[in-house]
């Protein structure tokens, strides 16, 4: 009886399944939280451009609200609103084109949603096909037999799935005519590599 390693680093690439569009868009006034989307003109302005193109409201969240105020005094200050606007891929095309429309707006990330565990567990059992495969061959040169699994463990891993706009892009694109396609220079369809690591302790018998 004795125990055989087997090791395998595999890796497969994954669709997003949708994205998140974060930006900044300056105010005129100041609405804390969630409530500027019903209080901020500007938020509004937004979100209705938005609807009409097919986003839900639910899918556009103020996840923060920087202030500005050159006297000091709290109630004067300029809002800067920090949106995060969910879109599946199809939607995308539409959400960006709305944005580009739009005064005093910063795009600043693009970040693609995946389903990384759901697509980890496929990629782990095409490692272990692999491992065993592996092992029976390593048993074979040895005049052995696999006879069960001691132990396994796995892990798996993604890069960050986040593109930073550039404030060049942003301008590049309104200058464009309205009829234009909107580019900037981010792909559409996004796909990321995950990787899976895998270790099997078989049990051998001679």
């Amino acid at each position: 009886m004795g125990i055989l390693r087997i090791t395998v680093d595999d890796s497969v690439r994954i669709d997003a399944r949708s994205a998140r569009v974060h930006l900044s868009l300056k105010g005129s006034s100041a609405v804390l939280g969630n409530a500027a989307t019903r209080q901020s003109a500007e938020v509004r302005t937004l979100v209705a451009a938005l609807t009409a193109a097919g986003i839900e409201p639910d899918a556009i969240e103020v996840t923060g609200v920087r202030l500005e105020s050159r006297s000091g005094i709290l109630g004067k200050s300029q809002a800067e609103y920090l949106l995060a606007i969910a879109a599946g891929p199809d939607q995308l095309p539409a959400v960006l084109g709305v944005l580009a429309n739009q005064p005093n707006l910063s795009l600043t990330e693009l970040e693609w949603v995946f389903d990384a565990f759901e697509a980890s567990i496929d990629a782990t059992a095409a490692a272990m096909t692999k491992a065993r495969r592996k092992a029976d061959a390593v048993a074979a040169a040895a005049a052995a037999e696999i006879t069960g699994i001691a132990n396994i463990s796995d892990s798996w891993s993604m890069p960050s799935p986040r593109v930073a706009f550039a404030a060049e892009d942003m301008m590049a694109t309104r200058a464009l005519k309205a009829s234009a396609p909107v580019d900037l220079g981010v792909e559409l369809n996004a796909t990321q590599e995950l990787f899976v690591h895998l270790t099997v302790d078989f049990e051998l018998a001679s």
